[in-house]
């Protein structure tokens, strides 16, 4: 991992999750249905699991996985991602939509945890890469956390772990598992702006990429 990193679609992306947390959203109670209802498509239910402590959509549409909502958070999982622009349009679309149904004015807690993966070309380019880490010679790390300083009003943990590719040569790669989140009082007509402004800095060449390049990768 010697060479820079100068854009984030210079990373695979597998997974995305994003997740509110609702200030009073127990109307979920009452409103569960009326959700599902959303996700009929040509008038086909939805495969959903639905109970007091929560709603479990799969797949309710293209990219989102998974959608759940509870008296307390909308959590959206999402696969085969183009671009994180399409992740928080299509997320801010969504749970607008169910925030309006559920008469929650206000959310706690916006999150945004992404999985990016660089591959190596052998095992020995990773091993070379987590040595570099840390001093620690007694072995070969595999894992690491940090908490990053975005001197922005959003946090940001990260953690690097070695990871292997499921495929016929078994490629070795690197998993940063970025979380960024903004506590609140956060409005609704904000969370479209908050997403942005975590898009902003994971791409800024002088933000997160420069986190990945001065810190982690070793010249």
């Amino acid at each position: 991992m010697s060479k820079k990193i100068s854009k984030l679609n210079k990373l695979k992306n597998p997974e995305s999750f994003m997740q509110i947390n609702t200030v009073k959203g127990f109307k979920y109670i009452d409103k569960a249905g009326e959700i599902v209802n959303q996700y009929h498509q040509d008038n086909i239910v939805p495969n959903f699991e639905m109970n007091l402590n929560g709603l479990v959509i799969r797949e309710p549409k293209n990219k989102i996985q998974e959608l759940k909502i509870t008296s307390q958070m909308i959590w959206a999982k999402f696969n085969e991602i183009d671009s994180l622009d399409m992740i928080e349009n299509l997320f801010f679309g969504e749970s607008k939509a169910i925030l309006e149904i559920l008469e929650v004015e206000q959310i706690s807690r916006i999150g945004w945890r992404n999985h990016f993966v660089f591959e190596f070309t052998d095992k020995k380019e990773q091993e070379t890469y987590f040595k570099n880490l840390t001093s620690f010679n007694e072995g070969v790390l595999s894992i690491v956390r940090f908490e990053i300083d975005t001197k922005k009003d959003f946090s940001l943990n990260l953690i690097i772990q070695s990871v292997v590719k499921n495929d016929e040569n078994q490629t070795p790669g690197v998993l940063f598992d970025v979380d960024i989140f903004q506590k609140g009082p956060i409005k609704i007509n904000d969370i479209q702006k908050t997403l942005k402004s975590f898009m902003d800095y994971l791409r800024e060449e002088n933000s997160f990429l420069s986190v990945l390049n001065n810190t982690f990768i070793k010249k």
